[in-house]
């Protein structure tokens, strides 16, 4: 039977801090009000994951605010408590980044989401915070799905940075002794999860059940071993790959929400389309062995769901419950030229004068290779003019009003690196079973009008004192004014175009 490995313990656990603190409390007795000092024991974590319902319920408000803030720490003190009827559904979003994925629920789809977003940056975590988001900027490591409360997580969502697997990164998390080394930390933090089926004893000649020893006569789990965060992590010190070795979050997340119950429906990861088929199969096998009904992989590019620009991306998207089939995809293209408003000749420089086997430029007439950090400093090879940072967030699917936060070089970054928010949009949106194709088409003639909308007839530009109509606007005309900047002083109402 496969048994976690031991990990040896670096130092000795810090002693944890008091669990209580003096509150003053009075009491009437016929000589008047008496102050006295009591102590209120907080309760352990251990302590309420051993209550439920009522019971859990009456002992968190029997706590100071003080106290449940201390409990839940970095997690809201709400989530301590079991969910309400009608309450948004709880999710997980590791390796947030500048909330692109967020993004595609929120404003692809129009759902809502009681989402916490884990950022090790400051930039990308101010944005995502920005956007709308509940954000925890601090290194993933650090903190411990088996909190109390993440117990009733119902959404899980990885997009860890991929540096490592892809050129870029000299290929790096593909070398085959990291890869052994990754491999190999994937299936020993799945055993310390207790994520290991152990068949029953065939032998078993028990008359009455009631003999029977359950670790020997039946179909079990072992159980979890309990090692701490820093233990399980320290599997993967020996890779010379650190963004490589981050694909060990998808499976301590997972496994560790369900070792304490947590009822995760959805699941998506995120991750650069070299990604290994390896170690694919491996979280795939992983989430199959817990009971996950349906696990996929697929290789999507943002380009084929109306992107202005290409990401080639490995995308895993799961349900517990539900078998579905794989996310379709809808082949709608944009053009860069015509998404920002340029002429459709301009010709973008990328490299200056240095020549590549690649090329070092690329014309916008048509959907522009993949945004990265280094989009800071291409140019128009007539005029010399830069993007924009609004015009970069339509070239990566966002609105042009995204609010990216940091200097101009962090700020490409974070665009560069983005979990494309359309390709988000139809991943969540197939899993939770929205009408997706729909809702997607309207946002892109909301962020891309001159290429995927259409004017409603019923819908009339005003002049600002509204003395006289204008007469129907054409495709010609919006780019004029979206080149001009004129536009601000129009009324348009678009409506997707027919698919």
């Amino acid at each position: 039977m496969p048994t976690p490995t031991p990990i040896p313990t670096a130092a000795p656990t810090p002693a944890r801090p008091a669990a209580h603190e003096d509150l003053t409390l009075f009491t009437l007795d016929t000589n008047g009000p008496t102050t006295t000092t009591a102590t209120v024991d907080t309760p352990t974590h251990e302590d309420l994951l051993a209550l439920d319902g009522p019971e859990l319920t009456a002992v968190l408000d029997s706590l100071t605010t003080a106290q449940r803030d201390q409990l839940a720490g970095p997690w809201p003190a709400r989530w301590l408590y079991p969910p309400r009827p009608g309450e948004a559904p709880r999710g997980i979003n590791v390796c947030a980044g500048c909330g692109g994925g967020c993004a595609g629920l929120r404003l692809v789809l129009g759902v809502t989401a009681d989402m916490v977003c884990v950022e090790l940056k400051k930039d990308p975590a101010a944005t995502s915070t920005a956007a709308g988001c509940t954000v925890i900027q601090c290194d993933i490591k650090t903190l411990d799905p088996r909190h109390p409360t993440l117990r009733w997580t119902r959404r899980v969502m990885c997009t860890m940075p991929c540096i490592d697997f892809t050129r870029a990164g000299l290929g790096a998390g593909r070398d085959a002794g990291n890869l052994e080394i990754l491999l190999e930390a994937i299936a020993q933090v799945a055993a310390h999860m207790g994520n290991v089926w152990v068949d029953g004893s065939e032998l078993c000649a028990h008359d009455d059940p009631a003999d029977c020893d359950e670790a020997v006569c039946y179909d079990h789990m072992i159980e979890p071993s309990g090692a701490p965060i820093g233990e399980l992590w320290s599997l993967v010190d020996d890779m010379t790959a650190d963004t490589a070795g981050l694909m060990l979050a998808p499976v301590i997340w997972i496994l560790g929400l369900r070792s304490i119950g947590a009822p995760i429906e959805t699941i998506v990861i995120e991750q650069s389309s070299a990604l290994p088929e390896t170690v694919q199969d491996y979280i795939q096998s992983e989430l199959w062995t817990a009971g996950c009904e349906f696990v996929q992989w697929q290789n999507l590019d943002a380009a084929d769901f109306g992107s202005a620009s290409n990401r080639d991306r490995a995308i895993m998207s799961a349900h517990w419950y539900r078998h579905l089939g794989p996310v379709a995809v809808p082949g709608i293209r944009t053009g860069a030229a015509h998404a920002l408003g340029w002429p459709p000749q301009t010709r973008i420089n990328t490299r200056g004068e240095r020549k590549t086997s690649g090329g070092n430029v690329f014309s916008l007439d048509r959907t522009i290779p993949a945004v990265t950090g280094k989009i800071r400093g291409w140019y128009c090879q007539a005029t010399g003019r830069r993007f924009t940072i609004p015009e970069v967030c339509l070239l990566v699917g966002l609105p042009g009003d995204y609010p990216v936060t940091g200097s101009r070089t962090s700020q490409c970054q974070q665009l560069g690196d983005i979990f494309s928010p359309l390709v988000a949009a139809a991943v969540w949106g197939t899993l939770l079973g929205l009408p997706w194709p729909v809702m997607l088409r309207t946002y892109l003639a909301q962020i891309y009008p001159t290429v995927h909308g259409r004017g409603d007839p019923a819908a009339i530009l005003f002049n600002p004192d509204r003395s006289r109509a204008a007469p129907t606007v054409t495709d010609a005309d919006i780019a004029r004014l979206f080149a001009t900047g004129d536009y601000p002083r129009f009324r348009v109402q678009f409506q997707p175009a027919t698919p």
